[in-house]
This record gives structure tokens, C-alpha cells and sequence, in this order.
């Protein structure tokens, strides 16, 4: 049986030096466009960030999407980021060339894909800014130099932010995986 919660989802966009992009991504994947973005999730009306994903755009396996370079259940400490939603209409303009996410699989050690979910609720157009603290090594579980050299590439122009507002199908009675079905 499957049961629906709201998401409202922040996301925001900026350039970062390319050839730094290319030369972090792993074997077998190309850098589409010198971005990195971070997409914030909020379940059922609740304010509190739920889950945080840093990506940016490649091709592999065939596939254009996001490449999951990190993501973790809260907000980090060494993310300052805020979103000031304007009220105007607005959305991503690469959207239509978007497959679905790559991310690393820890079960079976390499990466996987799930396919775009589909987003047709209007998206509201925000005002953000974005800074990072070079977090603690170790922070994270696998490939921490790789994620921390991301963190610190220098936001060199960020190209846009929005805030949609919509329901997602999960199964009911599982634990609740904000992975499941997003357009990560």
C-alpha cells in the first residue's frame, strides 16, 4: 500500500571551476557543465531539513543526470546556505535533459542509477547565498578526500535557486527513504 507525503524541496545552482570538476569526477563519467548544486527535502510541512544532496551534472552509462557527490540527513554544521523564496514563477532550464540521479550504492560498492521523478508543480524563483567550512577529515563514511576537495571548490557565481512544493507516493510501512523517487 502506498501512502503520500508532501516535500517541499529548495534547490540552488552555482558554477564552479570546471576543469577541477572533471578532474574529481570518478572513472566513466563526464562533466556536463561546471555546476554543482544542492537540493534541500522538508517532509509533510515540516521546515527542518530532512535530507541534503550535493551533485552536478555528467553523462555515463548512456544517461544524463546528477552525479551524487555527497548527501546527509540534516543539514551540516559546515554548510551555510539560506534560501529567500521571491514569490516569482520559476523553474531549473536543464530539466528536460535530465535522466535521474548516479549514486554510490553501499551494498554493492559501485553506482547506481534511479530515474528523474517527475516534478510538475510550479517552482518559485529564490534568492540564496551558499558558503562552506572545510569540514573535519573523516567526516565522511567513504571517499572523503574526493567529497571535501568538491567543498572546496570556490562558488564562483551562483546561477539560480527555487522552492517547488509537492506530493510523493512511498510505500507504507516501510521506513521512510527520502531517496525513494526523488529527482536527486
Amino acid at each position: 500500500m502506498k501512502k503520500t507525503i508532501k516535500i517541499k524541496q529548495y534547490v540552488m545552482a552555482y558554477r564552479a571551476d570546471e576543469n577541477e570538476i572533471k578532474r574529481l569526477l570518478p572513472p566513466g563519467f563526464e562533466s556536463l557543465r561546471p555546476v554543482l548544486r544542492i537540493n534541500v527535502e522538508c517532509f509533510d510541512g515540516d521546515d527542518d531539513w530532512g535530507y541534503v544532496e550535493f551533485n552536478t551534472p555528467v553523462a555515463a552509462e548512456g544517461k544524463r543526470g546528477w552525479l551524487n557527490i555527497a548527501s546527509w540527513l540534516e543539514k551540516p554544521k559546515y554548510m551555510h546556505l539560506e534560501f529567500i523564496p521571491t514569490g516569482k514563477a520559476g523553474g531549473c532550464p536543464h530539466e528536460a535533459d535530465n535522466d535521474g540521479c548516479f549514486y554510490w550504492d553501499y551494498t554493492n560498492g559501485s553506482y547506481g542509477f534511479l530515474g528523474a521523478e517527475v516534478i510538475d508543480s510550479n517552482k518559485e524563483y529564490a534568492d540564496c547565498s551558499l558558503s562552506w567550512e572545510l569540514p573535519p577529515a573523516n567526516e565522511f563514511i567513504d571517499d572523503d578526500e574526493r567529497i571535501r576537495s568538491f567543498i572546496k571548490l570556490p562558488v564562483q557565481e551562483i546561477l539560480g535557486a527555487y522552492v517547488v512544493e509537492f506530493d510523493r507516493e512511498i510505500e507504507d510501512g516501510f521506513e521512510e527513504d527520502p531517496t525513494e523517487g526523488a529527482d536527486l
